[in-house]
Protein backbone atom coordinates (compact mmCIF):
# COMPACT_ATOMS: atom_id res chain seq x y z
CA UNK A 1 0.00 0.00 0.00
CA UNK A 2 2.67 2.99 1.10
CA UNK A 3 5.24 1.96 -1.96
CA UNK A 4 2.57 2.94 -4.04
CA UNK A 5 3.18 6.62 -2.81
CA UNK A 6 6.17 6.82 -3.37
CA UNK A 7 5.74 8.26 -7.03
CA UNK A 8 4.01 11.21 -5.35
CA UNK A 9 7.01 12.12 -3.27
CA UNK A 10 9.27 11.29 -6.03
CA UNK A 11 8.35 14.39 -8.17
CA UNK A 12 8.51 16.68 -5.50
CA UNK A 13 11.30 15.57 -3.58
CA UNK A 14 14.31 16.29 -5.89
CA UNK A 15 13.79 20.06 -5.69
CA UNK A 16 12.56 20.09 -1.66
CA UNK A 17 15.64 18.09 -0.79
CA UNK A 18 17.42 19.97 -3.44
CA UNK A 19 18.92 16.58 -5.30
CA UNK A 20 18.37 14.94 -8.60
CA UNK A 21 15.92 12.07 -8.80
CA UNK A 22 18.51 9.43 -9.55
CA UNK A 23 20.10 9.99 -5.96
CA UNK A 24 16.08 9.84 -4.51
CA UNK A 25 16.03 6.51 -6.77
CA UNK A 26 19.25 5.29 -5.49
CA UNK A 27 17.70 5.64 -1.82
CA UNK A 28 14.51 3.61 -2.49
CA UNK A 29 16.93 1.38 -4.08
CA UNK A 30 19.06 0.72 -1.61
CA UNK A 31 15.77 0.54 0.86
CA UNK A 32 14.84 -2.28 -1.51
CA UNK A 33 17.91 -4.46 -1.59
CA UNK A 34 18.18 -3.88 1.85
CA UNK A 35 14.36 -5.87 1.99
CA UNK A 36 15.58 -8.18 -0.26
CA UNK A 37 18.11 -9.41 2.62
CA UNK A 38 15.59 -9.11 5.37
CA UNK A 39 12.42 -10.46 4.36
CA UNK A 40 13.70 -13.66 4.60
CA UNK A 41 15.23 -12.62 8.19
CA UNK A 42 11.35 -12.16 8.70
CA UNK A 43 9.65 -14.79 6.94
CA UNK A 44 12.02 -17.34 9.36
CA UNK A 45 11.06 -15.20 12.48
CA UNK A 46 7.22 -15.66 11.77
CA UNK A 47 8.00 -19.62 11.14
CA UNK A 48 9.41 -19.64 14.80
CA UNK A 49 7.83 -17.39 17.02
CA UNK A 50 4.24 -16.92 15.13
CA UNK A 51 2.58 -13.78 12.98
CA UNK A 52 1.70 -11.51 16.02
CA UNK A 53 5.30 -11.33 17.46
CA UNK A 54 6.59 -10.27 14.70
CA UNK A 55 4.10 -8.10 12.75
CA UNK A 56 2.74 -5.88 15.72
CA UNK A 57 6.69 -4.23 16.77
CA UNK A 58 7.25 -4.02 12.86
CA UNK A 59 3.93 -1.80 12.52
CA UNK A 60 4.96 0.44 15.58
CA UNK A 61 8.67 0.94 14.18
CA UNK A 62 7.13 1.39 10.41
CA UNK A 63 5.21 4.15 11.22
CA UNK A 64 7.90 5.86 13.50
CA UNK A 65 10.31 5.62 10.36
CA UNK A 66 7.55 7.23 8.58
CA UNK A 67 7.61 10.21 11.01
CA UNK A 68 11.49 10.80 10.77
CA UNK A 69 10.69 10.65 6.56
CA UNK A 70 8.58 13.76 8.00
CA UNK A 71 12.03 15.50 8.84
CA UNK A 72 15.03 14.96 6.79
CA UNK A 73 16.30 17.88 5.27
CA UNK A 74 18.60 16.44 2.79
CA UNK A 75 18.95 13.24 0.41
CA UNK A 76 21.38 12.02 2.49
CA UNK A 77 19.44 12.10 5.90
CA UNK A 78 16.17 10.64 3.12
CA UNK A 79 18.78 7.35 2.34
CA UNK A 80 19.64 6.57 5.90
CA UNK A 81 15.86 6.67 6.75
CA UNK A 82 15.47 4.53 4.03
CA UNK A 83 17.94 2.03 4.90
CA UNK A 84 16.26 1.90 8.57
CA UNK A 85 13.14 1.63 6.99
CA UNK A 86 14.30 -2.03 5.82
CA UNK A 87 14.23 -3.73 9.10
CA UNK A 88 10.03 -3.18 10.08
CA UNK A 89 9.39 -3.31 6.74
CA UNK A 90 11.10 -7.09 6.63
CA UNK A 91 8.69 -7.96 10.13
CA UNK A 92 5.51 -6.89 8.10
CA UNK A 93 5.71 -7.96 5.01
CA UNK A 94 3.31 -10.33 2.79
CA UNK A 95 5.42 -13.16 3.81
CA UNK A 96 3.79 -12.95 7.34
CA UNK A 97 0.31 -12.77 6.27
CA UNK A 98 0.03 -15.02 3.15
CA UNK A 99 1.83 -18.13 5.35
CA UNK A 100 -1.51 -16.98 8.09
CA UNK A 101 -3.97 -17.26 4.82
CA UNK A 102 -2.42 -20.64 3.53
CA UNK A 103 -2.94 -22.12 7.63
CA UNK A 104 -6.32 -21.55 7.17
CA UNK A 105 -7.06 -22.34 3.80
CA UNK A 106 -6.27 -25.04 1.63
CA UNK A 107 -8.99 -25.89 -0.71
CA UNK A 108 -9.73 -22.30 -2.05
CA UNK A 109 -6.46 -21.10 -1.30
CA UNK A 110 -5.48 -19.17 -4.18
CA UNK A 111 -8.82 -17.05 -3.95
CA UNK A 112 -8.28 -16.25 -0.71
CA UNK A 113 -4.72 -15.18 -1.29
CA UNK A 114 -5.94 -13.12 -4.25
CA UNK A 115 -8.98 -11.73 -2.15
CA UNK A 116 -6.41 -10.47 0.75
CA UNK A 117 -4.43 -9.12 -1.41
CA UNK A 118 -6.98 -7.35 -3.18
CA UNK A 119 -9.06 -6.02 -0.65
CA UNK A 120 -5.22 -4.84 1.74
CA UNK A 121 -3.12 -4.01 -0.68
CA UNK A 122 -4.77 -3.83 -3.77
CA UNK A 123 -7.63 -1.70 -2.52
CA UNK A 124 -4.76 0.78 -0.55
CA UNK A 125 -2.67 1.17 -3.92
CA UNK A 126 -5.78 2.32 -5.46
CA UNK A 127 -7.19 4.45 -2.64
CA UNK A 128 -3.22 5.72 -1.50
CA UNK A 129 -1.56 7.85 -4.34
CA UNK A 130 -5.10 10.06 -4.02
CA UNK A 131 -4.73 10.44 -0.18
CA UNK A 132 -1.26 11.22 -0.23
CA UNK A 133 -1.80 13.78 -2.81
CA UNK A 134 -4.47 15.16 -0.81
CA UNK A 135 -2.18 15.14 1.85
CA UNK A 136 0.47 17.04 0.24
CA UNK A 137 -1.37 19.31 -1.17
CA UNK A 138 -3.20 20.47 1.82
CA UNK A 139 -0.09 19.56 4.71
CA UNK A 140 2.82 19.63 2.07
CA UNK A 141 5.22 16.60 1.71
CA UNK A 142 6.23 16.31 5.37
CA UNK A 143 2.59 16.22 6.36
CA UNK A 144 2.00 13.18 3.51
CA UNK A 145 5.16 11.12 5.37
CA UNK A 146 2.87 12.22 8.58
CA UNK A 147 -0.47 11.20 7.42
CA UNK A 148 0.81 8.29 6.19
CA UNK A 149 1.99 7.28 9.57
CA UNK A 150 -0.43 7.76 11.24
CA UNK A 151 -2.87 5.39 8.90
CA UNK A 152 -0.44 2.63 8.83
CA UNK A 153 -0.76 2.87 12.73
CA UNK A 154 -4.09 3.68 13.33
CA UNK A 155 -5.49 0.42 11.18
CA UNK A 156 -2.82 -1.89 10.41
CA UNK A 157 -2.44 -2.36 14.33
CA UNK A 158 -5.24 -3.27 15.75
CA UNK A 159 -6.03 -5.10 12.85
CA UNK A 160 -3.29 -7.73 13.37
CA UNK A 161 -4.02 -7.22 17.57
CA UNK A 162 -7.72 -8.55 17.07
CA UNK A 163 -7.88 -10.41 14.03
CA UNK A 164 -4.67 -12.80 13.22
CA UNK A 165 -4.91 -16.02 14.92
CA UNK A 166 -2.88 -19.40 13.78
CA UNK A 167 -5.57 -22.20 13.84
CA UNK A 168 -6.35 -23.56 16.44
CA UNK A 169 -5.46 -27.44 15.29
CA UNK A 170 -2.13 -26.13 14.52
CA UNK A 171 -1.36 -25.01 17.95
CA UNK A 172 -2.47 -29.28 19.17
CA UNK A 173 -0.57 -30.35 15.99
CA UNK A 174 3.04 -28.18 17.56
CA UNK A 175 2.55 -29.57 20.90
CA UNK A 176 1.90 -32.75 19.46
CA UNK A 177 5.16 -32.71 18.01
CA UNK A 178 7.25 -30.81 20.93
CA UNK A 179 5.87 -33.69 22.93
CA UNK A 180 6.54 -36.61 20.48
CA UNK A 181 3.91 -37.77 19.43
CA UNK A 182 2.97 -39.57 16.38
CA UNK A 183 0.65 -37.02 14.16
CA UNK A 184 -1.56 -38.32 11.22
CA UNK A 185 0.33 -37.84 7.30
CA UNK A 186 -2.83 -36.19 6.71
CA UNK A 187 -3.30 -34.32 9.95
CA UNK A 188 0.21 -32.66 9.55
CA UNK A 189 0.07 -31.81 5.75
CA UNK A 190 -3.38 -30.02 7.17
CA UNK A 191 -1.26 -27.51 9.13
CA UNK A 192 1.58 -26.99 7.90
CA UNK A 193 4.22 -29.54 8.20
CA UNK A 194 4.47 -31.22 4.77
CA UNK A 195 7.03 -29.69 2.49
CA UNK A 196 10.61 -28.93 1.71
CA UNK A 197 12.68 -26.74 3.62
CA UNK A 198 14.51 -23.62 2.72
CA UNK A 199 17.69 -26.00 1.71
CA UNK A 200 15.37 -28.37 0.02
CA UNK A 201 13.85 -26.20 -1.72
CA UNK A 202 16.91 -23.83 -3.10
CA UNK A 203 18.39 -27.02 -4.74
CA UNK A 204 15.45 -26.98 -7.13
CA UNK A 205 15.42 -25.59 -10.50
CA UNK A 206 11.69 -24.60 -10.24
CA UNK A 207 12.85 -22.14 -7.68
CA UNK A 208 14.71 -20.05 -9.54
CA UNK A 209 12.90 -19.83 -12.26
CA UNK A 210 10.10 -18.89 -10.13
CA UNK A 211 12.67 -16.48 -8.66
CA UNK A 212 13.49 -15.06 -12.27
CA UNK A 213 9.96 -14.58 -12.92
CA UNK A 214 9.01 -12.84 -9.73
CA UNK A 215 12.14 -10.75 -10.29
CA UNK A 216 12.00 -9.45 -13.80
CA UNK A 217 8.00 -9.02 -13.60
CA UNK A 218 8.82 -6.59 -10.61
CA UNK A 219 12.05 -4.88 -12.24
CA UNK A 220 8.99 -3.89 -15.12
CA UNK A 221 5.94 -3.29 -13.07
CA UNK A 222 6.68 -2.17 -9.53
CA UNK A 223 9.76 0.20 -10.56
CA UNK A 224 7.17 1.40 -13.40
CA UNK A 225 4.74 2.21 -10.71
CA UNK A 226 7.19 4.44 -8.53
CA UNK A 227 8.22 6.44 -11.69
CA UNK A 228 4.78 6.58 -12.98
CA UNK A 229 3.70 10.67 -12.18
CA UNK A 230 6.65 12.13 -13.15
CA UNK A 231 6.54 9.81 -15.94
CA UNK A 232 2.77 10.92 -16.92
CA UNK A 233 3.34 14.57 -16.09
CA UNK A 234 6.48 14.78 -18.24
CA UNK A 235 4.29 13.45 -21.18
CA UNK A 236 1.34 16.65 -20.44
CA UNK A 237 -1.03 14.88 -18.19
CA UNK A 238 -1.97 17.23 -14.70
CA UNK A 239 -1.11 15.51 -11.43
CA UNK A 240 -4.45 14.69 -10.97
CA UNK A 241 -5.20 12.97 -14.21
CA UNK A 242 -1.62 11.11 -13.34
CA UNK A 243 -2.53 10.05 -10.24
CA UNK A 244 -5.96 9.25 -12.10
CA UNK A 245 -3.51 6.65 -14.29
CA UNK A 246 -1.91 5.02 -11.25
CA UNK A 247 -5.29 4.21 -9.65
CA UNK A 248 -6.35 2.72 -12.48
CA UNK A 249 -3.30 0.58 -13.03
CA UNK A 250 -4.06 -0.35 -9.06
CA UNK A 251 -8.04 -0.85 -10.18
CA UNK A 252 -6.53 -3.56 -12.20
CA UNK A 253 -4.54 -4.95 -9.86
CA UNK A 254 -7.63 -5.60 -7.79
CA UNK A 255 -8.94 -7.68 -10.67
CA UNK A 256 -5.93 -9.57 -11.37
CA UNK A 257 -6.09 -10.75 -8.19
CA UNK A 258 -9.63 -12.02 -7.72
CA UNK A 259 -9.78 -13.21 -10.91
CA UNK A 260 -6.28 -14.96 -11.28
CA UNK A 261 -6.48 -16.73 -7.74
CA UNK A 262 -10.75 -17.81 -8.51
CA UNK A 263 -9.22 -19.33 -11.81
CA UNK A 264 -6.40 -20.64 -10.36
CA UNK A 265 -7.98 -22.99 -7.77
CA UNK A 266 -9.92 -24.15 -10.21
CA UNK A 267 -7.56 -25.34 -13.12
CA UNK A 268 -4.68 -26.14 -10.44
CA UNK A 269 -1.53 -25.01 -13.29
CA UNK A 270 0.76 -22.40 -13.23
CA UNK A 271 -0.32 -21.70 -16.87
CA UNK A 272 -3.14 -19.39 -15.85
CA UNK A 273 -0.98 -16.87 -15.00
CA UNK A 274 0.54 -16.99 -18.49
CA UNK A 275 -2.20 -14.20 -20.09
CA UNK A 276 -2.19 -11.83 -17.00
CA UNK A 277 1.88 -11.89 -17.55
CA UNK A 278 1.05 -11.21 -21.28
CA UNK A 279 -1.29 -8.48 -20.50
CA UNK A 280 1.34 -6.69 -18.65
CA UNK A 281 4.30 -6.29 -20.65
CA UNK A 282 1.51 -5.00 -23.46
CA UNK A 283 0.24 -2.63 -21.00
CA UNK A 284 4.07 -1.53 -19.91
CA UNK A 285 4.92 -1.10 -23.49
CA UNK A 286 1.98 1.39 -24.48
CA UNK A 287 2.26 3.43 -20.79
CA UNK A 288 6.14 3.84 -22.28
CA UNK A 289 4.91 4.62 -25.36
CA UNK A 290 1.74 6.47 -25.70
CA UNK A 291 0.49 10.25 -24.95
CA UNK A 292 -3.22 10.02 -25.27
CA UNK A 293 -4.59 9.92 -21.47
CA UNK A 294 -7.55 7.71 -23.15
CA UNK A 295 -4.85 5.14 -24.45
CA UNK A 296 -2.45 5.87 -21.03
CA UNK A 297 -5.78 4.56 -18.96
CA UNK A 298 -6.79 0.85 -20.63
CA UNK A 299 -2.54 0.38 -20.56
CA UNK A 300 -2.50 0.92 -17.12
CA UNK A 301 -5.56 -1.31 -16.40
CA UNK A 302 -3.33 -4.43 -18.54
CA UNK A 303 -0.48 -3.90 -16.39
CA UNK A 304 -2.51 -3.69 -13.35
CA UNK A 305 -3.83 -6.86 -14.31
CA UNK A 306 -0.60 -8.58 -14.95
CA UNK A 307 0.81 -7.07 -11.69
CA UNK A 308 -2.29 -8.54 -9.57
CA UNK A 309 -1.63 -11.94 -10.84
CA UNK A 310 2.18 -11.76 -9.73
CA UNK A 311 1.94 -9.77 -6.60
CA UNK A 312 -1.06 -12.61 -5.19
CA UNK A 313 -0.22 -15.72 -6.67
CA UNK A 314 3.38 -15.67 -5.27
CA UNK A 315 2.52 -16.88 -2.46
CA UNK A 316 0.14 -20.02 -4.01
CA UNK A 317 2.95 -20.52 -6.55
CA UNK A 318 5.19 -21.16 -3.20
CA UNK A 319 2.71 -23.19 -1.48
CA UNK A 320 1.84 -25.39 -4.27
CA UNK A 321 5.66 -25.87 -5.37
CA UNK A 322 7.18 -26.36 -1.92
CA UNK A 323 4.74 -26.91 0.38
CA UNK A 324 4.06 -24.85 4.20
CA UNK A 325 7.23 -26.35 6.10
CA UNK A 326 9.23 -23.61 5.57
CA UNK A 327 6.44 -21.33 3.83
CA UNK A 328 7.64 -18.26 5.42
CA UNK A 329 11.48 -18.50 4.95
CA UNK A 330 10.96 -19.53 1.06
CA UNK A 331 8.01 -17.08 0.39
CA UNK A 332 10.54 -14.71 2.04
CA UNK A 333 13.39 -15.25 -0.78
CA UNK A 334 10.69 -14.90 -3.72
CA UNK A 335 9.38 -11.73 -2.35
CA UNK A 336 13.24 -10.47 -2.30
CA UNK A 337 13.30 -11.50 -5.57
CA UNK A 338 10.56 -8.84 -5.90
CA UNK A 339 12.24 -6.15 -3.69
CA UNK A 340 15.33 -6.90 -5.96
CA UNK A 341 14.32 -6.49 -9.26
CA UNK A 342 11.96 -3.74 -7.75
CA UNK A 343 15.00 -1.76 -6.57
CA UNK A 344 17.31 -2.24 -9.47
CA UNK A 345 14.62 -0.78 -12.04
CA UNK A 346 13.74 1.82 -10.02
CA UNK A 347 17.80 3.04 -9.55
CA UNK A 348 17.99 2.45 -13.53
CA UNK A 349 14.43 4.00 -14.44
CA UNK A 350 15.88 7.32 -12.73
CA UNK A 351 19.78 6.87 -14.07
CA UNK A 352 18.26 6.65 -17.89
CA UNK A 353 15.63 9.24 -17.16
CA UNK A 354 18.21 11.74 -16.21
CA UNK A 355 20.75 10.71 -18.47
CA UNK A 356 18.68 10.54 -21.72
CA UNK A 357 15.87 13.83 -20.44
CA UNK A 358 13.26 11.61 -20.66
CA UNK A 359 11.69 8.45 -20.18
CA UNK A 360 11.03 7.14 -23.95
CA UNK A 361 14.27 5.01 -23.45
CA UNK A 362 13.05 3.14 -20.66
CA UNK A 363 10.42 1.14 -22.86
CA UNK A 364 13.43 -1.10 -23.78
CA UNK A 365 14.62 -2.09 -20.23
CA UNK A 366 11.23 -2.58 -18.72
CA UNK A 367 9.82 -4.34 -21.88
CA UNK A 368 12.65 -6.93 -22.02
CA UNK A 369 12.21 -7.09 -17.98
CA UNK A 370 8.69 -8.36 -18.65
CA UNK A 371 9.17 -10.39 -21.60
CA UNK A 372 11.63 -12.41 -19.54
CA UNK A 373 9.84 -12.74 -16.95
CA UNK A 374 6.76 -14.28 -18.99
CA UNK A 375 9.10 -16.71 -20.45
CA UNK A 376 9.81 -17.92 -16.90
CA UNK A 377 6.41 -18.10 -15.67
CA UNK A 378 5.32 -19.71 -18.92
CA UNK A 379 7.67 -22.71 -18.22
CA UNK A 380 7.08 -23.45 -14.84
CA UNK A 381 6.05 -26.95 -14.18
CA UNK A 382 3.28 -29.16 -12.89
CA UNK A 383 2.68 -28.55 -9.05
CA UNK A 384 4.40 -30.94 -6.22
CA UNK A 385 1.28 -29.78 -3.69
CA UNK A 386 -1.81 -29.76 -5.24
CA UNK A 387 -5.15 -29.08 -3.68
CA UNK A 388 -7.27 -31.23 -2.56
CA UNK A 389 -9.88 -30.93 -5.01
CA UNK A 390 -7.53 -31.61 -7.91
CA UNK A 391 -6.35 -34.32 -5.78
CA UNK A 392 -9.44 -36.08 -6.18
CA UNK A 393 -9.70 -35.59 -9.85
Amino acid sequence: MVAATNSNFLRILPEALHTNRTMLSTALAVALWLNAICVPIGGRLVDRFGLRKVVLPGIVLFSIAYLLLSQVTNAWEFLLVQILIAVPVSMHASPAYAKLISLWFDRHRGFVLGLAVALGAGLGQTIMPKVTQALINTYGWRGGFIGIALIVLAIGFPAVALLARTPKAMLVADHAASSGEQAETEQRARFGQQGYTRGEALRQRTFYQLFAAIMFGSMALLATMAHAVPLLTERGLSVSDATTVMSCAFAGVIVGQFSSGFVIDRLNTPRVLTPYFASALIGVVILYSAHDKHILLPAAVMMGLGLGGEISQNAYLVSRYFGLKAFGAIYGLTFAASALGNGTGVILLGYLRDLSGSYDICRYLTGGAMTAALICVTFLPKFVFSSPKAAAR
